[in-house]
């Protein structure tokens, strides 16, 4: 006999598990979109390693970015990919609904609707786990060697997972009720420009790094880095794990409750299938 509590998880997990099988039918089962990405970075990574080999890092481990420009530019793709890909999840997976005329539906499972978001972005986390292997393979055969990984690096990405994915949700609710809503983009950019994306955030002028200081991927890059790569943190690492914690309490429960109000009002307005 279920019990009452597993009988109302499993249809939770069925929703988490079709969204996530979505995901990849419609997009990662596709070839050429994991060639593109191989390439990409490639070309990413090939003009850096170059450069690298021809100047040196001197200059660059003294601004805080580590011994190791490849790595540190990588990782920080990376990782921007994959918190902007979480705060454009449930927008996106709102749009796919929306434009193949399934969103109604969508509103009728015996499910929260936000549930269905969590298997779209356990499909980002699966492929941040692949290309994260990817890139330190890269490391460690062309760019002086494997690095020292810290068995923190675990907490680091899931809690950073979990905090961009409760913004997402809290994006994709605007999504559901705003025209033309283009914030996430925004964020991306700001964050991969002040955030120490591509460069370490000591080379920005004083006036700007405060707003570095303001970011969460800020915390959770720096955190990344110096679990996986071994580079020196802003602040000590203790406290960004506390950031991080908190970003993933306050952004995910929040999230949730944010993509609910906004999910209520936009069902009350007969806004569902319109912006998003």
């Amino acid at each position: 006999m279920i019990s009452p509590t597993l009988a109302e998880l499993r249809p939770v997990l069925l929703a988490v598990w079709a969204s996530f099988l979505r995901e990849w039918q419609e997009v990662g089962r596709m070839k050429i979109r994991w060639v593109a990405i191989w390439l990409n970075i490639g070309l990413l990574l090939l003009p850096l390693l170059l450069a690298q080999l021809a100047f040196g890092n001197k200059g660059f481990a003294a601004s805080g970015g580590g011994e190791n420009v490849v790595a540190f530019v990588a990782l920080g793709w990376l990782a921007m990919q994959v918190a902007h890909q979480t705060l454009m999840g449930a927008q996106g997976y709102l749009r796919w609904g929306n434009e193949t005329g399934v969103l109604p539906h969508l509103w009728t499972t015996r499910v929260a609707r936000w549930v269905p978001v969590v298997g779209v972005t356990l499909f980002e986390l699966a492929q941040m786990l692949m290309w994260t292997i990817a890139i330190l393979i890269i490391v460690l055969l062309f760019a002086g060697g494997f690095p020292a990984v810290s068995p923190l690096s675990i907490p680091v990405i899931l809690l950073s997972f979990v905090g961009f994915s409760g913004i997402g949700l809290a994006m994709g609710g605007a999504g559901l009720v705003l025209r033309q809503w283009r914030v996430p983009g925004l964020i991306h950019g700001v964050s991969f420009l002040m955030a120490g994306a591509a460069f370490p955030i000591a080379v920005l002028p004083a006036e700007v790094r405060w707003l570095s200081y303001g970011l969460p991927h800020t915390y959770a890059l720096d955190a990344m880095r110096h679990t996986l790569l071994g580079t020196p943190t802003l602040v000590p690492l203790w406290a960004e794990l506390v950031i991080l914690s908190l970003m993933a309490v306050v952004a995910g429960i929040g999230g949730i409750a944010v993509f609910n109000r906004l999910d209520r009002y936009a069902t009350r307005q007969g806004l569902v299938g319109l912006y998003t």
